[in-house]
């Protein structure tokens, strides 16, 4: 589900995800992913990568092992999924997700716990949590806040619309879009500019401007999370889906 290799001067870990065409997260992959990242050694690793070699980047959880976790099952798996998510976005060492095909849900939000996003030219972005009846839960409402300001990303988790890499670049949600065939080149040319600095320089700036954040927000979203998880519209957002129907929204 998980592959990671190192380049050939040892400093650049890549961590792919290779599940299934759509890379959903399951269990098992979230184990493996937060596998993949423990004991890393900072002093040898100076830039980790993330990126898939199956169709899509990650189209999010698996939503039909999810649908059938009781909701204490869905609270733990998405505490997992936040701990793997503030894992990453708090490495020292710069991060980067190369996004090819769909990058949903909670695929989205491993992207943006990310410090850089390059995205290849056909990729595709959303959040369609609300159209199930959830809300982004494992740090998608507040990351998408700081990234791209309030209305853009209230637009992007409201309407649950699909992106085009286009759109993604023009909004600010990736940094970079690039040709498929121009892909490699891009990324080490661009990792190639980061590592020729300072480690320690790297890894004090990288500190030095996150922590212009509050993670208030975080609390808030989980509050909320667990407030839509257990309403009627999330049951009949999971039916519909599962029936391929529009959903019957009752409010409550």
């Amino acid at each position: 589900m998980i592959k990671t290799t190192l380049n050939s001067t040892g400093n650049i870990l890549t961590i792919t995800l290779s599940n299934n065409s759509i890379n959903a997260i399951s269990i098992n992959m979230l184990e493996e992913l937060d596998k993949s990242l423990h004991d890393i050694d900072l002093d040898k690793i100076r830039c980790i990568i993330f990126n898939s070699d199956q169709s899509h980047f990650c189209a999010g959880a698996d939503l039909k092992e999810r649908s059938r976790f009781s909701d204490e099952q869905t609270v733990d798996f998405l505490d997992s999924l936040n701990h793997l998510y503030h894992k990453i976005e708090q490495l020292e060492i710069p991060t980067i997700s190369v996004i090819n095909g769909a990058c949903l849900g909670g695929g989205l939000e491993l992207a943006l716990s990310c410090d850089f996003r390059i995205g290849h030219e056909n990729s595709i972005y959303s959040f369609p949590e609300t159209s199930i009846g959830i809300i982004p839960g494992a740090g998608g409402t507040q990351r998408m806040t700081r990234l791209i300001g309030v209305s853009k990303s209230m637009e992007w988790i409201f309407t649950s619309k699909r992106y085009s890499s286009d759109e993604a670049l023009s909004d600010g949600v990736i940094d970079f879009l690039v040709n498929t065939s121009d892909i490699d080149g891009f990324v080490d040319k661009f990792v190639s500019s980061i590592l020729k600095n300072a480690p320690m320089a790297i890894k004090a700036a990288k500190k030095s401007i996150n922590s212009a954040f509050i993670d208030l927000g975080f609390k808030v979203e989980r509050e909320q999370y667990v407030k839509v998880l257990k309403s009627e519209d999330r049951n009949e957002g999971l039916s519909s889906f599962k029936d391929k129907r529009d959903p019957g929204w009752k409010n409550k």
